[in-house]
């Protein structure tokens, strides 16, 4: 089952690498937000995570499946993790950028 942190963290993995905003800009725009610099080094790791290793199972559904659950559940307990501010400025960019 597809849930809402599962498509938030893949859009932004894609919107990481994708135009007009590249990984820099994207982290720029938080840190300008007012989001903290741990907040964004571990979004960044997250979406480095999946860029990497995505890629390397993809071929195969059962380890695709795997990959995903783990990646959800991860991608979940970090966004829970961070402080309430960085969780509104995170949903406010994602709404921003039309990933929400």
């Amino acid at each position: 089952m597809f849930n809402l942190f599962y498509i938030l963290f893949f859009s932004f993995a894609i919107s990481a690498f994708a135009a007009p905003l590249t990984e820099k800009e994207a982290n720029a725009e938080l840190l300008a937000s007012g989001m903290t610099q741990a907040s964004i080094d571990g979004l960044d790791a997250l979406s480095k995570k999946f860029a990497t290793g995505f890629p390397l199972v993809k071929s195969d559904k059962e380890a695709t499946d795997i990959f995903i659950a783990d990646f959800r559940s991860e991608s979940e307990n970090y966004v829970k993790s961070m402080p309430a501010n960085d969780q509104t400025i995170y949903s406010d960019y994602l709404k921003k950028h039309d990933l929400a």
